[in-house]
């Protein structure tokens, strides 16, 4: 059967269709080398999205520089906060299964589906008026607190792996009682005014997924989500399945020192506990590219499509806008729709407000010894996903390596003369 008739009848099957026709240019290969050693990268995995086909994906370097074991296209990553609009994306399919609006009031919703509950239904702490939506926790307009997740110790090497941090339940990090290492999950500002990052609002995500389907998240990713996509390396499992513990990449927080005991556990897996690769990312990459554009894969339909990558309302805290390509020109409206920064360009810079949106959607993630960006086009199926296994333990401080991963998404969106 010819490759062009087989793509035809997995399209009439609503699965996207992945090609990986070409390889890098021994141009790029040899620019991404000298800068993973200039910037000391032990290893990378990279991914290229080119008119609505994955056109190439391509391992660099070491996942495990003690053993010498070199990344591959199969190689898992943390994805970190990439983890979020996947999450996004889930949360607006349970609503549609559901029959719900992404302007329910999250609070109501809760007591009802915990009424029957042997504890107490958790509620979000609200001391405003304004009652917080759905839509507010997936746009971060919320004024959910802004603290960030550091994860777990755990040792993946030890027979049986076991935890060095206790791990806490959701309701444990929801309240912030031991052992969370994070202060309770409540409303610190207005709602529904102010864009402010919080990790936290997928948090309460996370908890109503669960209190929607009555199984573990990782379950209900998979089902909805990866599944569905062909994302068969990925999961939002936490900790992770022994053989994707096996396979991960190191993590590193400096050349040759790698993070003492290994990959955190990130409990809270819609913040940032999805692990996978770039090939599977750009999957997910092409489904909504082609959602965007009216054809349907799996469960991930056109108008969610439309949805998660239309820009909400709000505008950024004084004083903290975001920077753009232009020096002296900033963007302090929200850049956000639900789960994706949406007013991107090809350089992964945002665009000024005295500009158009942004052609481009994207998010990047960090977690400790992992880097990843995730960025496409909305109109002609184009994109790439980086990850690498190179990055700070302090997750609060500077991240000197993102220009790394910067620097190489100028070069490529180049060499694809990306518009």
């Amino acid at each position: 059967m010819k490759p062009i008739i087989l793509c035809t009848l997995l399209l009439l099957q609503v699965l996207p269709c992945y090609a990986h026709a070409r390889a890098p240019s021994p141009e790029l290969v040899q620019h991404i080398e000298k800068a993973m050693e200039k910037w000391r990268v032990p290893g990378l995995s990279v991914a290229v999205v080119h008119d609505y086909r994955i056109k190439w994906s391509r391992g660099f370097g070491l996942r495990d520089e003690a053993a010498q074991l070199r990344v591959d296209t199969s190689t898992p990553f943390q994805a970190a906060s990439v983890s979020k609009p996947i999450t996004a994306l889930a949360i607006m399919i349970a609503l549609r299964e559901r029959g719900l609006s992404v302007d329910q009031e999250i609070n109501p919703l809760f007591a009802g589906l915990l009424q029957n509950d042997a504890a107490h239904p958790w509620q979000l702490p609200n001391p405003f008026p304004e009652p917080v939506t759905i839509r507010m926790l997936l746009s971060h307009t919320a004024g959910t607190s802004a603290f960030h997740y550091k994860g777990y110790r755990y040792r993946y090497d030890a027979d049986p792996p076991a935890p060095v941090d206790a791990i806490p339940g959701m309701r444990e990090e929801l309240d912030g009682l031991p052992p969370a290492n994070t202060p309770p999950v409540s409303v610190i500002r207005p709602p529904g005014k102010t864009w402010s990052y919080s990790p936290a609002g997928y948090t309460v995500l996370q908890a109503l997924l669960t209190a929607m389907y009555r199984k573990d998240f990782a379950d209900i990713m998979s089902e909805l989500i990866l599944q569905p996509l062909d994302m068969n390396e990925s999961s939002f499992a936490q900790p992770m399945h022994p053989a994707q513990a096996a396979a991960i990449a190191t993590p590193y927080v400096a050349q040759g020192q790698p993070l003492a005991y290994g990959p955190r556990v990130f409990n809270t897996a819609a913040s940032g506990g999805l692990t996978t690769t770039p090939t599977d990312l750009a999957k997910l990459m092409v489904a909504l590219q082609r959602a965007l554009k009216g054809e349907s894969s799996g469960k991930l339909i056109p108008g969610i499509a439309r949805a998660v990558l239309r820009r909400q309302s709000g505008r950024t805290e004084d004083g903290k806008c975001f920077d753009t390509g232009t020096t002296g020109r900033f963007a302090c409206r929200s850049s956000w729709g639900l789960g994706f920064d949406v007013n991107l360009n090809r350089y992964l810079e945002h665009q000024p407000d005295d500009a158009s949106t942004g052609d481009y959607f994207g998010h990047t993630g960090f977690n400790s010894g992992y880097l990843t960006v995730f960025l496409g086009s909305k109109k002609g199926g184009n994109g790439l996903v980086l990850m690498s296994n190179l990055a700070p333990e302090d997750m609060s401080g500077p991240v000197p390596q993102f220009t790394f991963m910067t620097e190489l998404v100028r070069r490529i969106a180049d060499e694809e003369h990306w518009r």
